[in-house]
């Protein structure tokens, strides 16, 4: 299967405002005609959505995932910048929201909800983690490759303002999928940047983190393609044994040069 990650666009609720300097529907729009373009299965985004968490912003979200290909599954889930009720009032017909456990063409995604009112950093919580600690116990599920998504990453990224708004509760986290042998990543967003590690004590579980759609964030790691500062995402394909390509995608910001590649 084929799933094409998108993060943090930061959608507002008038089509013209900006957000730190870029028009949030024109990137968003631009991204999702590059995810289209590698005709994936899912398309998942993972997280701030919505900047200013208003019933518009998700209603703009809502049309643009309207206008996509039936064929395409779309799975969402909030960040620090989100309303969850939003989300699902106005998302839970067009997608999949957080938490979720899903089977999408012999593959398994289990999608997080770290989003805490009020709060930058991100927390799953006792009773999501007891959630997920039932759902990886499940036997019958045990069979298909796993990929768990959530917005915050589970452990600190070398960033010293954006470690400390992290996961708060990451090495519990952590301490339940360690074991999990059917596990093949853990991907992420509000970081605005590609960084990619592996999970400590598994060296075969990638950990990713996903560009925005709207801007970037000085990077800890360098792009592959020497372009950290502008819009991307990330292409994955995994198949039923557990097999793993991913790659990087990026594209200049709209209407400025060249967006082929």
């Amino acid at each position: 299967m084929r799933l094409v990650q998108l993060s943090d666009p930061h959608l507002v609720a008038f089509n013209d405002q900006l957000v730190r300097g870029h028009n949030p529907l024109l990137n968003l729009q631009c991204a999702l005609q590059k995810a289209c373009s590698h005709s994936p299965d899912l398309l998942l985004i993972t997280g701030d959505l919505c900047h200013d968490e208003s019933w518009c912003g998700y209603v703009l979200l809502r049309d643009e995932l309207q206008s996509l290909n039936p064929s395409i599954k779309v799975a969402v889930l909030p960040g620090n910048h989100d309303n969850p009720l939003f989300i699902k009032a106005a998302l839970g017909r067009h997608a999949f929201t957080a938490p979720a456990d899903l089977n999408i063409d012999g593959v398994r995604f289990i999608l997080l909800s770290s989003h805490v009112s009020g709060q930058i950093a991100g927390q799953l919580g006792q009773s999501q983690l007891q959630w997920l600690d039932s759902r990886l116990s499940d036997i019958e599920q045990s069979c298909r490759p796993l990929v768990v998504a959530l917005h915050h990453p589970p452990l600190p990224i070398g960033s010293s303002w954006l470690d400390p708004i992290g996961l708060l509760d990451g090495e519990a986290l952590i301490k339940l999928l360690t074991p999990v042998e059917e596990l093949c990543a853990v991907v992420f967003g509000h970081i605005h940047q590609h960084w990619q590690e592996v999970l400590p004590g598994r060296k075969d579980v990638l950990l990713l983190g996903c560009p925005s759609t709207l801007c970037s964030f000085e990077a800890v790691q360098p792009c592959p393609f020497g372009r950290e500062d502008e819009p991307g995402g990330r292409l994955i394909e995994l198949d039923e044994s557990g097999t793993l390509f991913e790659m990087i995608l990026r594209w200049s910001n709209p209407y400025h040069g060249d967006v082929t590649r």
